[in-house]
């Protein structure tokens, strides 16, 4: 019978697409020889309303055939059904809408939700339900849970249409849910909430869908609306992990931001912390984060998981989870300690970016095992956040202060040249033992401030150790305290066991000091048999003029040239004639065999060899600068012949400009006469 009634409604060609000749004027003849298909046609429809009533007695192998008469005959049948005063012919279209899952005919099914009679009620309620899990079926099924996974993809006896206009339509079921949920006091069924919450934030296609989803998003925001109560319900008892990462985008919604927390609070299984965390980044947001800071551990003993999952369960998560553990770890309450421990595993992740971002989220106890990452770009980025750049560094004499300065020795000779350059300006910033370095000096300068005796007891701690002896004198020079350490600088150069280079130092230390023992030091210090420390002398020492030219003939290029330097500066100051036998020693220091003589030479021609002594070295000037032009041309030593260019360049320059001033005088006086 069924096969009787497809083929018989199979000879209608529907009101839609009928074009019936009632528009014009018909003859005996046509009106008589029509009669058998007016026939035909008349009974197709009720022929096909008969289908429809049978639905759920239709053979399942008879459906498709029964469907290929036409899909908007079928919907337009299927809209007569629902509203039929039968109960019976209400579930049928009920049954229709089921088994086709068309989304045209999910404003039908939703009238029905709030029939008076109980079984419609019901069968709409999970029609709606499959009708709207059909449009997640591309979903993996992991994500929708067991229960409306198998609903999303149980087969479908579908309409022969094209695909592209089922998308098209599916704003019909859209838009009929959101109705459906608005008006939720009317009907109690609880299908429309469960499909807006699937489908509210669903990747929308067009202008119309995005409107509805709009629509769909401020009933959560309106104030005291009867579906907050099941929607809150849903969201925190809902099996479906796709709920979870729904709870993380609506935490903002104050009317169920706390259901959204409990959500978050107690995860199920590991794809809900999969989803949750590749979406971390709406944590951004924060008004979000706001709202995560406040998650603390659950409840329940029983239910004892973590909002972010252990360390054991580490290895089973994607990249992109990974990446959002680390980022949502700093927002989830805790202790220090928890946080530290759920972040303990990226520290030997496979991934660069998870280790890159691991450095820059966390905690700064765990910074210091990041600055020794095998890749450079994590090591430097983790070190300059361990590092005091910009911030008050601990105390001199803590235990941060030492466990800092061990752990920047340790950094100092890492492979990466970008960590070695920070791990020495924390140390310079940590230490009073660079010189060299502002920030060691700054250093030094605040702790003589804040503890003068502790800052004293280490400066002549360091002064007894031979290894940090001639770093600490250049320091107390640097800081000008010399008069403070007089004694402990005498006993240094009178030390037999002093290394040379600090002995030379506290020479120079020592010519600061006004004191008759400093003097006496110094003029000792003239006859010493080290070159460096009697050069020292020879340039700090109060020395007569004869005297001094007695060091121009000394064997150590240093203390030649510096008694050469001091004679021709003294000569220039008090009198000519000494000035010009200085400068006969200056040539011969300039024509001395030995390389390192000559280039001694060089450089107390650059202190001394300026146009305003000119004068004063007379017949001498001229030998000089030949002198020097020939060592800037032929010598071997580059050193020596850079040296000597730039002596001859500086003096080509003034007197250039003292050329240029004169003529710019003398235009002046023309003037004003």
């Amino acid at each position: 019978m069924a096969l009787m009634l497809i083929e018989l409604a199979a000879q209608g060609r529907g009101v839609t697409h009928g074009h019936r000749s009632e528009a014009h004027a018909s003859g005996p003849i046509e009106l008589i020889t029509r009669l058998p298909a007016r026939w035909r046609e008349r009974h197709a429809d009720d022929a096909l309303q008969a289908l429809a009533r049978a639905w759920p007695n239709i053979p399942a192998d008879a459906r498709p055939l029964a469907l290929a008469v036409g899909r908007e005959r079928w919907i337009e049948t299927t809209k007569l059904l629902a509203g039929h005063a039968e109960a019976d012919a209400r579930l049928a279209a009920i049954s229709i809408a089921h088994d086709t899952a068309d989304p045209a005919l999910g404003s039908v099914v939703c009238t029905l939700l709030g029939d008076e009679e109980q079984r419609v009620r019901q069968a709409a309620d999970e029609t709606v339900l499959r009708m709207s899990l059909r449009q997640l079926r591309h979903v993996p099924s992991e994500l929708l849970g067991t229960h409306y996974a198998s609903i999303a993809n149980q087969g479908v006896v579908s309409f022969p249409a094209d695909p592209d206009v089922l998308e098209l339509e599916r704003h019909v079921l859209l838009r009929a849910v959101s109705d459906a949920a608005y008006g939720f006091a009317s009907h109690r069924c609880r299908s429309p909430l469960v499909a807006l919450l699937l489908l509210i934030d669903h990747r929308n296609v067009s202008r119309v869908e995005r409107e509805i989803s709009d629509r769909m998003r401020r009933l959560l925001a309106m104030r005291n609306h009867p579906s907050h109560a099941p929607i809150r319900t849903l969201l925190k008892r809902t099996d479906c992990p796709l709920l979870r990462e729904r709870a993380l985008r609506w935490l903002p919604i104050d009317a169920i931001s706390n259901a959204a927390l409990e959500r978050l609070r107690v995860p199920e299984s590991l794809i809900e912390h999969e989803i949750m965390l590749q979406n971390a980044h709406l944590a951004v947001r924060p008004s979000r984060a706001k709202k995560l800071s406040t998650i603390t551990s659950p409840r329940s003993a029983s239910r004892a998981q973590e909002v972010l999952p252990s360390a054991q369960q580490w290895k089973s998560l994607s990249r992109s989870a990974r990446l959002g553990v680390v980022s949502l770890n700093p927002l989830i309450g805790g202790d220090e300690q928890a946080r530290r421990s759920r972040i303990e595993p990226a520290l030997a992740d496979e991934g660069l970016h998870v280790r890159l971002r691991a450095a820059g989220l966390c905690p700064a106890l765990d910074l210091q095992d990041f600055v020794f990452d095998a890749d450079g770009v994590i090591s430097r980025h983790a070190g300059i956040r361990w590092s005091t750049l910009g911030a008050e560094p601990p105390r001199f004499d803590s235990p941060s202060s030492t466990t800092r300065i061990r752990l920047s020795e340790l950094a100092s000779r890492s492979p990466h040249d970008a960590t070695r350059r920070i791990a020495h300006d924390e140390l310079a910033r940590l230490t009073i033992s660079d010189s060299s370095h502002p920030a060691s000096r700054q250093r030094a300068r605040c702790y003589m401030q804040a503890d003068p005796a502790g800052f004293i007891r280490t400066m002549r701690d360091r002064l007894a150790m031979a290894s940090t002896c001639l770093e600490t004198i250049m320091m107390i020079r640097l800081l000008g305290v010399e008069r403070r350490f007089e004694l402990d600088l005498i006993g240094i150069v009178q030390s037999e066991h002093s290394e040379h280079r600090s002995r030379a130092c506290a020479v120079a230390a020592l010519a600061r000091v006004q004191s008759n023992a400093a003097k006496y030091i110094l003029d000792e210090a003239l006859g010493d048999r080290d070159p460096r420390t009697r050069a020292n002398a020879v340039e700090h020492a109060q020395i007569p003029f004869d005297r001094l030219m007695v060091f121009s003939d000394d064997t150590d290029h240093r203390a030649r040239a510096n008694a050469v330097r001091r004679a021709i500066v003294s000569g220039v100051e008090s009198e000519t004639e000494k000035a010009r036998d200085a400068s006969g020693a200056l040539i011969e220091l300039l024509g001395d065999p030995r390389p390192m003589h000559r280039l001694a030479g060089s450089w107390v021609a650059q202190h001394t060899v300026v146009s305003r002594n000119r004068g004063r070295l007379g017949t001498r000037w001229s030998p000089i600068i030949s002198q020097l032009e020939e060592l800037a041309a032929v010598d071997e030593d580059p050193r020596l012949r850079e040296r000597a260019r730039r002596c001859i360049q500086r003096l080509a320059s003034e007197i250039r400009c003292g050329a240029t001033s004169s003529s710019d005088l003398s235009q002046d006086l023309a003037g004003e006469a």
